[in-house]
């Protein structure tokens, strides 16, 4: 006999709380009830919490999104059912950019509540023989970040422990094109500065005599044209995080101000005549060899040790490329279906020739290459003589496909087929079959059944274009998003 699945929920009044409690119990589930927020996540962090059911309204609705997003990055494995009261639809379309496993209404539904836990059971303890899909490492998503190599993992882990000191500088390395920005995003989004502005400057982007008065900002009367006070970056990432990128471009007088800044936690406005205090975590990144700045006399030693506090490095493309397949996937999927095209697939030998390629532009050159064959081979198969020549130049054809291909981006004739369920079966016509004999039918699921089957057919016929469906459907699109994923239904 299985050992019961372990629920944590809010307490949020004493009769909605039984309610709850009484259905859950009655269906193997082992209670645990949370008060605040630092209960939450203690009970999060040392008990072995399956399944989470997150009431929306039990926080304030900025502290809830953010804690959300928290509890999302830190424990991916962890199930989570949100609670939003009935007809809130701006706070439906601010969690779905998270990928929840299902929401349910206030005030609930007997019948919603137990189609949203049989769901949570069935996964939790659905048990099957492994796909060679399956075998294949699992895939991670870390705010943005995406890969499953040795070092992308490690990458993660640094991230959350860096994360957690919301005051230590830290200095991003990593090949142009590989996620610099992406990186400090993670950090700041992880951090307990998260609910404050993330703050991003290129300093190579911004011209020398521009720099200073972005950065710092002015008084009235600092210079010609200086008509009223303006508030600098440094100021405006205050309580929140500045992220520096391109460091190394900075010329050495504002090296020296970024400097006092670090020490002293102030910094003087251009034109001003007394410092202001602040309160701003900085990150700075670089493609550059700092150490061999400083030799040259180009960047100041004591700013690049008051950077490097915490280094951290992002590897490049071209020594992860067990995570092309993955990226590749991501790009398809934000590239094709939405905006509108339908994905398209590779051929076995195209896709072994992306990934020997070398990739010096990284992450930025595949995720250019995806978009431009989402305008070209929109719900086609790109072939290898489809490919650019720079792609194919030093890829052999003759060699026999022996990688593990991943089944999602390959041609329909290429990719394992398992045998079609019942499920599947059921949801091939728009009839539902009606069994009277026990003399009576559940109505909620003949309904549920019967959507499913329409949203399929819509799906099929607009080439899995969720705006067209919609509109055959004649639901609005949000209408449609939501009752996709109350049905688990967002992949087709």
């Amino acid at each position: 006999m299985q050992a019961p699945i372990t629920i944590l929920f809010s307490d949020s009044g004493q009769e909605k709380s039984q309610t709850l409690t009484d259905h859950l119990r009655n269906n193997a589930f082992h209670c645990i009830q949370f008060k605040s927020e630092k209960e939450l996540l203690s009970l999060l962090g040392q008990s072995a919490i399956q399944l989470l059911l997150y009431d929306l309204t039990f926080f304030d609705q900025n502290i809830a999104i953010t804690l959300l997003q928290r509890i999302q990055a830190t424990f991916p494995e962890l199930l989570i059912i949100a609670v939003v009261p009935q007809g809130a639809e701006d706070l439906i379309e601010s969690i779905q950019q998270f990928d929840l496993f299902f929401y349910i209404h206030t005030p609930y539904d007997p019948a919603e509540i137990r189609i949203a836990f049989q769901r949570a059971l069935a996964k939790l303890n659905h048990h099957r023989a492994p796909t060679a899909r399956e075998n294949q490492p699992e895939a991670v998503s870390f705010h943005g970040l995406i890969g499953q190599s040795p070092g992308m993992r490690q990458l993660f882990e640094l991230i959350t422990m860096v994360a957690e000191d919301e005051f230590a500088t830290v200095l991003i390395r990593g090949e142009s094109g590989t996620g610099k920005e992406l990186v400090a995003k993670a950090i700041h989004a992880h951090s307990r500065r998260s609910a404050k502005n993330f703050v991003p400057v290129n300093c190579a982007a911004i011209p020398d005599d521009l720099l200073e008065s972005e950065l710092f900002g002015y008084t009235k009367g600092a210079f010609t044209g200086a008509l009223q006070n303006k508030i600098g970056r440094i100021e405006y990432a205050n309580g929140g995080t500045l992220f520096l990128d391109e460091i190394g471009d900075m010329k050495p007088s504002l090296q020296a101000k970024l400097l006092r800044v670090l020490q002293e936690k102030a910094f003087e406005p251009v034109g001003g005549l007394k410092a202001c205090p602040v309160d701003t975590r900085i990150l700075a990144a670089t493609h550059c060899d700092l150490e061999q700045l400083v030799k040259e006399g180009r960047f100041r030693e004591d700013l690049y040790y008051r950077l490097s506090v915490i280094p951290l490095s992002i590897p490049p493309l071209k020594n992860r490329k067990e995570d092309i397949p993955l990226l590749l996937t991501a790009f398809i999927h934000s590239y094709a279906t939405q905006r509108g095209r339908a994905p398209f697939t590779f051929e076995p030998h195209a896709l072994m020739a992306l990934m020997g390629y070398m990739w010096r532009g990284n992450v930025r050159e595949l995720e250019n290459l995806v978009q431009h064959m989402s305008i070209l081979y929109s719900g086609k198969t790109v072939r290898l003589e489809d490919l650019p020549e720079k792609f194919t130049a030093d890829f052999d054809p003759s060699i026999p496909v022996d990688l593990p291909l991943p089944a999602d981006i390959l041609p329909q004739t290429e990719r394992p087929q398992p045998p079609e369920s019942a499920e599947t079966e059921s949801m091939i016509t728009t009839t539902v079959d009606i069994s009277w004999e026990s003399g009576q039918v559940d109505f909620n699921e003949l309904i549920d059944d019967f959507e499913r089957q329409l949203i399929v057919q819509a799906m099929r016929i607009t080439s899995g274009n969720k705006k067209e469906a919609a509109k055959l459907l004649n639901l609005k699109r949000t209408t449609l998003l939501e009752k996709m994923k109350k049905k688990e239904m967002q992949d087709l």
